[in-house]
């Protein structure tokens, strides 16, 4: 009788080695997981509480930000930015303009738009900043130039056992900046809403939540003291220890 046909369907040796090129197939594909997730998706969470500070009255806040990335694939965030309203009363948009990259950084670093790929993480604690126009920015570093050069110069005068004492600028150098103040602080009692947008390549993937907070007369008297301090430079070209802002507790607004 003529020798049977091997059968390659009944040989180890093949399927040893369909399972081998089946697996490292199977290692350079997405975890099976991430297949019924959606494309893009991104979750935000916020720290429970913000820093509420200024710059001459400027309204500049912090927050810590957290993106992940829970879709299956790349996400682009253009844009993080916040809106904010007291009492129905609109007080501007204020993009994410630099972040500490560690908790323990001791400076920032700019904000720029970056990718996140499946399952990445973008924690970080982000200044939301009201930035000058040309024209303001303009006046400030002469204004800030004069009322330093005019301290500096008093300080030089002094006797060496009061080379570290705090000397006053001339009051015609100091009242630029309080008017300035005056004209531009916001922080006054109230009821506030923050709204946070994370904006992505994919208009679709766009993330939108808003959070309250109130302010108190002492947090407004707080924030309003550091006005006392420009006489001296304080705020405008150093910055005291207390100019810290104050922090208040944030909830989501549809939430009590």
């Amino acid at each position: 009788m003529p020798p049977q046909p091997h059968s390659i369907f009944l040989d180890w040796e093949f399927w040893s080695a369909v399972a081998a090129v089946t697996a490292l197939a199977l290692s350079q594909l997405p975890p099976v997981y991430l297949w019924f997730r959606p494309r893009q998706r991104v979750e935000v969470e916020v720290q429970s509480r913000v820093q509420i500070t200024h710059k001459l009255g400027n309204p500049n806040l912090w927050m810590y930000v957290s993106i992940r990335n829970t879709g299956s694939g790349e996400v682009e965030v253009r844009s993080i930015q916040v809106s904010i309203t007291r009492d129905t009363l609109d007080l501007g948009v204020f993009p994410a303009t630099t972040y500490f990259e560690e908790p323990s950084s001791k400076l920032s670093v700019l904000f720029v738009p970056f990718v996140l790929k499946a399952g990445d993480v973008w924690a970080h604690g982000t200044s939301f900043l009201n930035l000058f126009d040309r024209t303001t920015e303009k006046w400030y570093r002469q204004a800030d130039s004069a009322l330093r050069e005019d301290i500096l110069k008093k300080r030089g005068a002094l006797p060496p056992s009061e080379e570290k004492k705090f000397v006053e600028a001339e009051p015609n150098l100091v009242v630029p900046f309080t008017r300035f103040f005056e004209k531009t602080f916001v922080w006054n009692p109230g009821e506030y809403v923050i709204g946070l947008k994370v904006t992505t390549k994919d208009k679709a993937v766009a993330f939108m939540k808003r959070y309250r907070f109130t302010l108190f007369e002492s947090d407004e008297a707080d924030l309003r003291s550091y006005a006392n301090d420009y006489k001296i430079g304080g705020g405008i070209y150093w910055t005291p220890d207390r100019h810290t802002g104050v922090w208040v507790p944030i909830t989501p607004q549809d939430e009590d």
